[in-house]
């Protein structure tokens, strides 16, 4: 099978998936249900936090339409981060890791064509929160969304970098995924997700700047709520354009790495 092949594959698995995922129709219903429930915690929270405060004068909305940005874009965030070991665990547990090993396509590939429906479901349930806040007066209606969407695109691959390497503990470690669990505990504290970074003391706020989310955040914030243009958003392109060179390599070699260790081992199908 040569490389003609390989979006064809892609497309069987993302088909695949998509008919899977059908069958579980209270699945959609009760994820719909949480995302509800969320966005109306948030607004609700949103009253209580009046006047201004640090952080929230960057951005039109206040609290409410602060935190909904960040709300929606976790989700799609959090597939790139966790997906890619996830899809390995459950192909261990199946069986069915060590066949997909064989096949003449590289794994990072097939890990990311499996990847490729939880990414488009994710990418609805960013839509949703975003209409739902629409609803409840968020100030998207001018927004930028051309910029918003490379911004998402960049923080996505330079995320995936740190996926595919959590990827690669899978492989190696069996069990747990520590890269993916430290990044998102970060990120949810120090990137800006529920609350400016801003707030935090001095010292930790300069953690933040470590992680692509603080970049992505403000970008997409930026376009989504002020409409900010795209020489506005430079700094943030720029930072997740050197996440993306400097991680995604990183991540691919880590994951191709511990591939080969586990052929060597003979342990590929052990979780």
């Amino acid at each position: 099978m040569g490389v003609r092949h390989w979006p064809a594959m892609l497309w069987e698995t993302f088909r695949r998936d998509v008919h899977i995922a059908l069958t579980y129709r209270l699945a959609f219903v009760l994820r719909f249900l949480s995302t509800l429930f969320q966005v109306a915690v948030f607004y609700f929270i949103s009253k209580l936090v009046t006047g201004p405060q640090p952080g929230l004068e960057n951005y039109q909305g206040g609290y409410f339409a602060y935190a909904l940005i960040g709300l929606a874009f976790m989700r799609l965030f959090s597939i790139s981060l966790s997906g890619y070991a996830g899809m390995l665990t459950e192909a261990q547990q199946m069986g069915t890791l060590e066949a997909q090993a064989l096949l003449p396509v590289p794994l990072p590939l097939l890990v990311f064509g499996a990847n490729l429906w939880p990414y488009l479901y994710a990418l609805g349930e960013t839509l949703l929160y975003l209409l739902l806040g629409l609803v409840l007066g968020a100030p998207l209606a001018g927004a930028n969304v051309l910029g918003a969407l490379v911004v998402a695109l960049l923080a996505s691959v330079a995320i995936s970098g740190l996926g595919l390497m959590g990827a690669a503990l899978i492989l190696v470690f069996k069990r747990g995924n520590a890269v993916s669990w430290a990044v998102e505990a970060a990120a949810a504290l120090l990137s800006g997700v529920y609350f400016p970074p801003q707030i935090l003391p001095q010292p930790v706020q300069k953690l933040s700047l470590l992680l692509p989310h603080t970049y992505a955040l403000a970008g997409l914030r930026g376009a989504l709520l002020n409409g900010a243009s795209f020489a506005q958003l430079t700094p943030s392109i720029l930072a997740l354009t050197g996440f993306s060179l400097a991680l995604m390599p990183a991540g691919v070699a880590a994951l191709v790495w511990a591939l080969k260790q586990a052929q060597v081992k003979g342990n590929l199908a052990q979780y």
